[in-house]
């Protein structure tokens, strides 16, 4: 990550794998700007796609994990 802020001029965000609380803590103290969550809101909507309770609570508890 580091090395990564040191040559760009963009704010930073991360995202393979990212899907749990604990990745989104790691990465925010490792100093991204950013973290890109896609399969896992997917997963969460369900077998359906509808379950959008279940992804707000996954998103309320990633974003929780920032520290911001």
């Amino acid at each position: 990550m580091a090395e990564v802020r040191a040559v760009s001029p963009v704010p930073v965000a991360v995202g393979f794998g990212v899907s749990k609380p604990a990745h989104v803590r790691a990465l925010a103290r490792a100093g991204a700007d950013g973290v890109i969550v896609a399969s896992a809101l997917v997963d969460a909507l369900g077998p359906d796609g509808r379950d959008v309770v279940a992804m707000s609570r996954l998103v309320a508890t990633l974003r929780a994990a920032t520290g911001r």
